[in-house]
């Protein structure tokens, strides 16, 4: 079940929105046999998989534009943070790309940061988020199986966008991470084969299923 909601920070001066995406690994998996139905036109600029778009779509007009026009007109000197794990990170990336086209911030008032994404447009959309955004990080757990989820079969098929930052590690406090060049070559987690559901779900230490269901202690 998808979920966003937004919030504000006002002493760092940040509207924040938040995306939840699938409960595991093999949802995701499931989700992605079941539902892709292959890509849509994101307005000139390349495509996206179609599930992840609707997921976007259905909850964007389901009452997420009306709260993010009303902290935008409330706070118009606020910048805005958008972030997700898993779906919810594929769906973080294009509700910030959907907010630029349609002119409610601009590129350099957006952080994008997200956790265990899948990929989620294809290499056109890819470029054009790399020439739109100056602050946008994939954060990469190890062997998460979520991050190489569709496969990448060349240009036409679904391509990450930059930039990946990769914990190769148990990512607890003070593990290093890498900084990936490369918006999806071979260098960082894609090198990988033997992919991990288990490290799909804990990210910084924090097992985000268990965290979710204690209601986020």
């Amino acid at each position: 079940m998808c979920f966003s909601f937004t919030a504000i920070d006002t002493v760092q001066k940040v509207i924040a929105m938040t995306f939840r995406g699938t409960e595991g690994a093999a949802q995701l998996s499931e989700e992605i046999l079941d539902f892709f139905h292959g890509k849509k036109a994101f307005f000139d600029s390349g495509s996206v998989f179609e599930y992840f778009y609707d997921a976007f779509l259905f909850q964007w007009n389901g009452g997420l534009q009306q709260d993010l026009r009303k902290l935008k007109y409330q706070y118009p000197d606020y910048e805005i943070w958008v972030t997700g794990h898993s779906m919810g990170g594929a769906i973080a990336s294009i509700a910030a790309s959907y907010i630029v086209k349609i002119g409610i911030f601009t590129p350099d008032k957006i952080k994008l940061v997200t956790l265990g994404q899948p990929r989620t447009g294809d290499y056109a959309f890819a470029t054009w988020h790399d020439a739109t955004f100056p602050y946008s990080f994939r954060i990469v757990h190890h062997r998460d199986i979520a991050a190489h989820i569709p496969p990448m079969e060349g240009q036409d098929e679904l391509f990450h966008h930059r930039t990946e930052v990769w914990y190769n590690n148990n990512m607890t406090i003070g593990q290093p991470y890498q900084l990936c060049a490369e918006a999806d070559g071979l260098y960082c987690s894609n090198r990988n084969l033997d992919y991990s559901g288990e490290d799909h779900v804990w990210y910084f230490g924090i097992n985000f299923v268990e965290w979710g269901q204690a209601g986020c202690p």
